[in-house]
């Protein structure tokens, strides 16, 4: 099914509109979902590598990432992630930014054993939605499966960014990294419970 043919069998409301992709909702049975579709024909590729890529991780049971519930031709759908946006919360609640910034770590981490490189963490402001004390990881149409230990040292640049680590440390963190992983994870996870 193409989301023309989708969008006349529901009620969707226009979420948000980014450059790749725009955000529609719809509620069904007291739940409200979203659906994700390209802007332009020729990012459709990348819309429904992106649903492939969200199915393997909810096959691994990574809970950080929207659960996909289907996949049309040109779009797909999951339930909607009511959070608010690291980038707001880091202006607003800078007292909790470090738990999300170690989720973030965790989360880096997680996706590099799985294969899954997002290619989006030297600014995770903008992809990362935040419901309670848990961290959501969006917008994957970048992502590439089979590319493993690229997100920390990714996500060490942004580290660098906001003051947390020098650039001599990310650089000499990010070549331990792939010899041995979880001892970066662990001294970086160490450095953010300061």
């Amino acid at each position: 099914m193409d989301f023309k043919t989708f969008s006349t069998l529901k009620r969707l409301e226009k979420f948000s509109e980014g450059y790749r992709g725009i955000i529609y909702t719809y509620t069904e049975k007291g739940q409200k979902f979203a659906v994700k579709v390209p802007q332009e024909e020729k990012l459709k590729k990348a819309f429904l590598k992106e649903a492939k890529i969200l199915q393997y991780l909810n096959s691994k049971g990574v809970n950080f990432v929207p659960k996909v519930t289907f996949v049309g031709e040109d779009f797909f759908v999951y339930p909607f992630i009511e959070g608010i946006p690291l980038k707001k919360l880091q202006k607003e609640n800078r007292d909790n930014l470090n738990l999300y910034l170690r989720k973030l770590i965790v989360a880096a981490y997680c996706l590099d054993k799985l294969g899954v490189f997002k290619d989006e963490f030297q600014r995770p402001f903008t992809n990362v939605l935040v419901k309670g004390r848990k961290i959501y990881l969006i917008d994957f149409e970048r992502g590439q499966l089979n590319k493993k230990w690229k997100n920390l040292p990714q996500l060490l640049q942004f580290l660098v960014a906001v003051g947390l680590l020098n650039r001599q440390e990310a650089i000499e963190l990010g070549k331990l990294y792939k010899k041995e992983p979880k001892k970066v994870v662990r001294q970086i996870l160490k450095r953010l419970w300061r």
